[in-house]
This record gives structure tokens, C-alpha cells and sequence, in this order.
């Protein structure tokens, strides 16, 4: 090798390494989004089937004057009750509940805490689930 050779390699000297850390923290970062989103994606399942289930609850709750009368509507402060309790056993879960005589409406959200995001700054996600539900005859 002539000198000009042996001064370029050697000032190119760790550029393959600062190459590799940029390439292994790109990676970490999609790795980590990949793992996050997809626990937010099944958290957010979970939290659909609590909705769900506490709307489907304060959807039975029954106006029983009104259907002695042969109309088939809610009692709104029971369907509400009925479904936040339906919640109220959840860790760590906003949970608000709506209804008017003709439906209950449930929204919950979650905030969970991130396991490789946090290499980037971004601690938490927030989940959020929403569902309704009306009283049908059967």
C-alpha cells in the first residue's frame, strides 16, 4: 500500500462501527414499535370486550313501568350504573357510560406502559374502546 492509501484507510477507521450503531438503533426502534403497537393492539382488544360486556349490562336494565306499558326502553341511571359497574373491578381504567332511554353507551381507556418505545421517549399508549348497545325483544 502507498502512504495516500494507508492515510485514507486509516481516517475511514470506524466509520463501519458508527454505521452499524446508527443501523442497530434504527432496528431497536421498529423492533420496538413492532412489539409496542402489538401489545396496544391487544390490549385494545381486550379493552373492546369490557365495553362490550358492560354495555350489553346496562342494556338490560329495564324501564319496568314503561314496559309494563308495552314499551321497551332503558332506565337510563340504572343502565349507567349498571355498565360503570360492570367496570369498576378493571385496574387502572377511565371508564364513562351515557344512556338515554333508547341506548347505553360505554368508553374506556387504558394508558399502558411502554417496554422499548421508552428508547426514544415515548413512556406510554394510550388505548381507547367504545361500544353501545340498545334493548332488543327477544
Amino acid at each position: 500500500m502507498n502512504g495516500f492509501a494507508r492515510q485514507r484507510v486509516h481516517e475511514e477507521r470506524g466509520a463501519v462501527l458508527v454505521a452499524g450503531l446508527l443501523l442497530v438503533l434504527s432496528l431497536l426502534i421498529v423492533i420496538g414499535a413492532a412489539v409496542d403497537v402489538g401489545r396496544a393492539f391487544i390490549e385494545r382488544r381486550e379493552l373492546v370486550s369490557l365495553a362490550d360486556g358492560a354495555a350489553l349490562s346496562g342494556s338490560q336494565a329495564l324501564d319496568l313501568d314503561a314496559l309494563h306499558a308495552g314499551r321497551l326502553v332503558l332506565d337510563p341511571s340504572e343502565a349507567q350504573a349498571t355498565a360503570l359497574g360492570v367496570l369498576a373491578t378493571e385496574p387502572e381504567l377511565q371508564a364513562q357510560a351515557s344512556a338515554s332511554p333508547e341506548s347505553v353507551s360505554v368508553e374506556i381507556e387504558r394508558t399502558i406502559p411502554t417496554v422499548l418505545l421508552r428508547l426514544v421517549g415515548l413512556t406510554t399508549l394510550t388505548v381507547k374502546a367504545r361500544a353501545t348497545a340498545e334493548p332488543r325483544a327477544p
